[in-house]
């Protein structure tokens, strides 16, 4: 049977349900690129993010930081580690201005407990899991189908509209890179002609999606490979 649970769970409360949880946090906001929680430490809270996007990373074992997904507002991260009381997994760092409810993690356990959330946040986390895997299916496929496809997600994600097109910030191509299992190289060689095509336009830690068309015209694969859904 197929599982159709929320990578979100905020997704599953009640307005009232949420209302409780804004009011279990304190407000807090953080400027781009900052570091909010960092892989190995003590899983003291989480953030419910009202606005803004981060990106969540993870040290491999080699030391290459490899970016695993991005996150946008109405999102509660680092949930995992504070409801199981493990340290973090994975490092989480602000790619705009983000504004949200940081949440200690004994309330949080209390919130979930006082909703008998426990078993859609097990199958929740399960899911996050498995959606790490999708990227050894994704490796065979074409540097240049990956980097298309792996933008369009960011830009439906967390992409903010300009006059210009949708601006996904604070992005490297070391991040990109990790994320695709590419090398950096190779990632700019993409750029670079995504550039010349007019597809996007790249700034110090940004990416502007010009031409979402074309990008999705590149996109375009066998069905039978899955979504790099974020």
């Amino acid at each position: 049977m197929t599982d159709d649970t929320p990578f979100n769970v905020l997704q599953l409360l009640t307005e009232q349900q949420r209302e409780d949880l804004y009011a279990a946090g304190t407000w807090v906001s953080f400027p781009p690129e900052r570091t909010i929680f960092w892989q190995g430490q003590p899983s003291h809270s989480a953030l419910l993010t009202r606005s803004g996007s981060v990106k969540i990373t993870q040290t491999a074992p080699d030391g290459e930081e490899v970016m695993l997904i991005a996150r946008g507002a109405d999102e509660l991260i680092g949930d995992e580690g504070a409801l199981l009381g493990e340290v973090r997994s994975e490092t989480v760092t602000t790619m705009t201005e983000v504004t949200g409810y940081d949440i200690k993690a004994e309330d949080l356990v209390r919130f979930v407990e006082e909703n008998s959330l426990w078993p859609v946040m097990y199958r929740a986390v399960v899911r996050r899991r498995r959606e790490s895997d999708q990227r050894a299916v994704t490796a065979r496929l074409d540097v240049r189908y990956l980097l298309a496809r792996w933008l369009l997600d960011l830009g439906t994600e967390v992409g903010m509209p300009t006059e210009h097109g949708l601006e996904i910030g604070s992005l490297t191509q070391r991040d990109l890179a990790g994320r695709i299992g590419a090398s950096r190289d190779a990632v700019a060689k993409e750029l670079g002609r995504l550039r010349e095509e007019n597809v996007v336009t790249t700034g110090r830690r940004k990416i502007i999606l010009r031409d979402v068309a074309a990008l999705r015209k590149i996109a375009t694969v066998q069905s039978s490979i899955p979504s790099l859904n974020v």
